[in-house]
């Protein structure tokens, strides 16, 4: 007899591969890399101006492939970048009129999208995915920390 514990993990595998490859193959939809449609998507979520460093804390890709994407992005003329005052090397992004335009066009249809479906969950069970999907996250960190292996997120 399988445990249950089995049958979650591998539900929970095969949901978390389906949710990247609705989001790669909205990527692929617009024409854009993976990090640079997480860019886009980011400069228009959140609500403060944003940094390198801030995309990469918060897409949880690697340093490099942000800055490379930003780069991309920046010499296509999507993004300018702007030292911010005070810091060493940190600047700022902000999206130019075109970049601003590419965005309506691509990932504000897909927040859009993502907004409807948050909705038509209501909000008693969006609460409850959210602090389920967070105490599993915390029991996996302290599982991986009790075996010796990096519990932090990268």
């Amino acid at each position: 007899m399988k445990n249950y514990a089995e049958d979650f993990l591998a539900e929970i595998g095969v949901q978390e591969k389906q949710f990247a490859a609705l989001y790669r193959g909205m990527a692929s939809f617009f024409s854009l890399s993976d990090c640079s449609m997480w860019v886009l998507y980011y400069l228009i979520a959140l609500p403060d101006d944003v940094s390198q460093q801030d995309l990469i804390e918060k897409m949880m890709f690697p340093k490099q492939t942000v800055n490379s994407a930003v780069a991309t992005l920046s010499r296509k003329g999507l993004v300018e970048l702007f030292a911010i005052p005070g810091t060493r090397n940190r600047k700022k992004i902000i999206l130019t009129s075109e970049g601003r335009k590419l965005a309506e066009d691509t990932v504000c249809k897909m927040r859009r999208a993502e907004h409807r479906a948050a909705e038509s969950m209501g909000e008693e069970k969006t609460a409850q995915y959210l602090a389920l999907h967070r105490e599993f996250l915390k029991r996996i960190q302290d599982e991986f920390a009790k075996e010796g292996l990096p519990s932090a997120g990268y």
